[in-house]
């Protein structure tokens, strides 16, 4: 699908919504049909109740009917236990919530009808929705079930239900609704999927799987316009008052169903280059107690080019490179991953042995090799390496750092002296159509120089926007890769005007990051020389704001310089464009 063949849902779509009668899926059928005035069927396994018990009339309040029921029950001689009263409850009150939905889509401008039904049995949802079939156009999957617990205590059971109703009830709808039907796919996938959560394995991968899912859809039916929200916490749905008081003291910041169902309607309205969308906060990590013993990892990673979009724009000679900065991400995100706890604070002592081009002479496997040198409660470090095999079996080194993970970032500090006098001509475009700048259009930073001296450099910088998926094995989580790769570019642009030539990185002494910048920020980079030979530049490059508070500082990052680069870096697209995944 093309930006100019994209139409939003209108009154004509008719979306069938699993999970739609009830909580945050109910709210965005309704923002959806006062959005575009559509046709919802719904879909759930509760039951609408043709006639309430005469017991439970006029009565609203949850301890109210409870209350009833027990004074009820027991004068008809039945004693039911808790679970059984809940039950009792909890059938009028879903029956009631489903009813409403009904009554304000049809006050919304739209037109519902419910069906219940049970997704995991396929036969019986088809014959049911049967009727329906040949006019829906549109999918909205947020049907879901929780059984949280430790993973030790999970059991067959609750992973069958989970997943079952997550995975196995979007595949048994799509085995009677294909893809090649639908105009419109969204998934309600959540950052369980993505972040990870505690006491969530089961449904934390079958929402990954929706995501994963989405792409495929996305690659094998480009006509549709497919959407998977990671949804964070909902102000309502399952969260309970009382998880919602458990979020609010760890500063977990709830979704609100204005700001929920509008992010939805946005992504509706216009057409998406990307399936996947992450909304709302991170859940909390709960702490754990650190072993004090000292441990080693071995990681291995096959890299695959199709699998990377973003390496496109960072061609040298005609093959794609893996980005230094790249390489420092892959360290970082490992890290990470071990303590996700722990927050990336700094890197020391990083080298580059041999870059990772991707050609002949890439590997089939690359070995990430940790050690943790120091543990605290507050702090750890890590050496690493990264390591492949030659054909003839010897071990050939491409790169190593110490990684510095902290539990609380220091507070950023400002830099001494901020220089943002305009006194250059040198706009970025002109830097990268004059091939100065090799990168393509996602390393597209530099907005332009705003002063040049044998000093050192402030480049102003406005990064293009990037669709999460296109970093592929390198992700923004805790490092933003290109973000980095823009503002080390002021080196090359130093060199190019100042010495006359161009160079590629060699080493980083050091570096810290105190926060990352938002998303779309305008950051300036501002580059001190420290020493040049003819062979060689080494410059502390320091990110920071207009105020000059510091996002981040490079320290003695080193570049080689050589003439003839500037052939090379004349060749900067590829030579085969691969099938991108």
């Amino acid at each position: 699908m093309t930006p100019a063949d994209f139409t939003p849902p209108s009154k004509q779509t008719h979306f069938l919504v699993t999970g739609g009668g009830k909580g945050i899926t109910a709210e965005n059928a309704v923002a959806l049909a006062k959005a575009f005035h559509c046709r919802f069927t719904l879909v759930g396994r509760s039951q609408v109740l043709e006639q309430e018990p005469a017991w439970a009339a006029n009565l609203e309040d949850p301890t109210d009917l409870k209350h009833t029921a027990l004074e009820y029950f027991r004068d008809q001689g039945q004693q039911l236990r808790p679970r059984e009263v809940d039950r009792e409850v909890n059938r009028i009150l879903s029956s009631r919530e489903i009813l409403h939905t009904l009554k304000r889509i049809s006050q919304a401008g739209g037109q519902a009808e419910y069906i219940q039904a049970d997704l995991t049995k396929p036969e019986d949802l088809k014959r049911k929705l049967s009727g329906e079939l040949s006019s829906i156009d549109a999918l909205i999957h947020g049907a879901g079930a929780l059984a949280d617990k430790y993973i030790e205590d999970k059991t067959a059971e609750d992973f069958d239900l989970v997943y079952g109703v997550k995975v196995g009830g979007l595949k048994n709808v799509l085995s009677f609704l294909p893809p090649q039907q639908l105009k419109y796919l969204i998934l309600f996938s959540s950052v369980a999927g993505f972040y990870g959560n505690s006491g969530q394995a089961d449904y934390s991968l079958s929402n990954e799987i929706l995501n994963k899912l989405a792409f495929h859809i996305k690659k094998t039916h480009p006509d549709c316009q497919v959407i998977s929200v990671d949804w964070g916490p909902w102000d309502g749905g399952m969260v309970t008052p009382q998880l919602k008081r458990i979020l609010t003291r760890m500063n977990v910041a709830l979704i609100t169903p204005e700001a929920g169902t509008q992010a939805l309607i946005d992504l509706l309205s216009t057409p998406q280059s990307s399936p996947q969308f992450v909304i709302g906060s991170p859940l909390p990590i709960p702490p754990r107690k650190l072993d004090p013993e000292l441990k080693s990892y071995r990681i291995t990673r096959r890299l695959a080019l199709e699998s990377n979009p973003f390496l496109a724009d960072h061609v040298i000679g005609g093959n794609a490179v893996l980005p230094t900065v790249c390489a420092v991400d892959w360290f970082i995100n490992s890290c990470t991953a071990l303590y996700p706890e722990f927050k990336f604070h700094s890197v020391k002592d990083y080298r580059v042995f041999k870059g990772i081009v991707f050609d002949q002479s890439l590997a089939p496997d690359y070995l990430l090799e940790l050690v943790e040198i120091e543990k605290t409660a507050e702090k750890l470090v890590f050496e690493g390496k990264i390591s492949s095999e030659t054909k003839d079996g010897k071990k050939r080194f491409h790169y190593q750092v110490a990684v510095e993970l902290r539990k609380h970032l220091p507070e950023r500090p400002s830099l001494s002296a901020v220089n943002l006098v305009e006194d250059s001509s040198i706009s970025g475009e002109t830097l990268y159509s004059s091939r100065v700048l090799f990168h393509g259009p996602r390393f597209q930073g530099v907005d332009r120089v705003l002063n040049i001296s044998h000093e050192g450099i402030t480049t102003k910088c406005i990064m293009p926007p990037v669709a999460a998926g296109d970093l592929g094995q390198f992700p923004a989580s805790q490092f933003n890769p290109l973000l980095a790769d823009v503002h080390l570019q002021s080196l090359l642009i130093w060199a190019h005007h100042q010495l006359g030539s161009v160079g590629l990185p060699l080493k980083i002494a050091g570096g810290a990051q105190y926060e990352m910048p938002p998303a779309g920020a305008v950051t300036y980079a501002t580059m001190k020389v420290r020493s040049t030979t003819n062979h060689q530049l080494v410059a502390d490059v320091i990110s920071h704001d207009q105020s000059g508070l510091i996002y981040s500082e490079v320290l003695g990052a080193e570049i080689t310089l050589n003439d003839k680069l500037y052939e090379l870096f004349q060749h900067n697209v590829l030579e085969s464009e691969p099938v991108w995944i």
